[in-house]
């Protein structure tokens, strides 16, 4: 099994292969290299959409099947900052908020810049995203308490 991250680990299993790369660049991999392709919660942080188009061209590419998971953007708690709703505030007031606490993973931003860059670690799909990306994909549904917590494009 290899494992691609963006540092490589120390695995105790030798069965793993643990590598560093880049998701959304994966050119030491033949088309179809893998079986399978498993992906969790990896897609909202690759940064733009270009670059989340990307990941996905990379994992349809790698794999025949695969299973790329994301937590959803209507989900109304935002599983990164643990935080309700933040992430549908508008950026003055999402700004405001991660500079005056520490809110879920990211501590408090000290700067502005900080503040940006925190905002700037993870940005939610939602399922239209989802079927863009992945669109020979059936997207699951990971339900919570009737809401849609997750998205997940699974081929294969």
């Amino acid at each position: 099994m290899t494992l691609v991250n963006l540092t490589a680990e120390q695995v105790p299993d030798s069965r793993f292969l643990s590598l560093a790369g880049d998701a959304c660049s994966m050119p030491g991999f033949d088309n179809n290299a893998f079986d399978i392709v498993h992906s969790n919660s990896v897609l909202e942080h690759v940064g733009s959409f270009a670059n989340k188009r990307r990941m996905a061209d990379e994992i349809q590419r790698l794999a025949p099947r695969h299973f790329v998971q994301t937590p959803n953007f209507w989900f109304p708690i935002e599983p990164h900052f643990r935080t309700p709703a933040i992430h549908w505030l508008p950026e003055p007031l999402r700004i405001a908020a991660v500079m005056r606490r520490k809110l879920g993973f990211y501590p408090k931003a000290e700067t502005r810049d900080q503040a940006y860059e925190i905002l700037s670690d993870a940005s939610l799909l939602d399922v239209r995203d989802m079927q863009s990306l992945f669109p020979n994909s059936a997207i699951a549904r990971e339900k919570f308490y009737g809401f849609t917590k997750s998205l997940i494009a699974v081929r294969g």
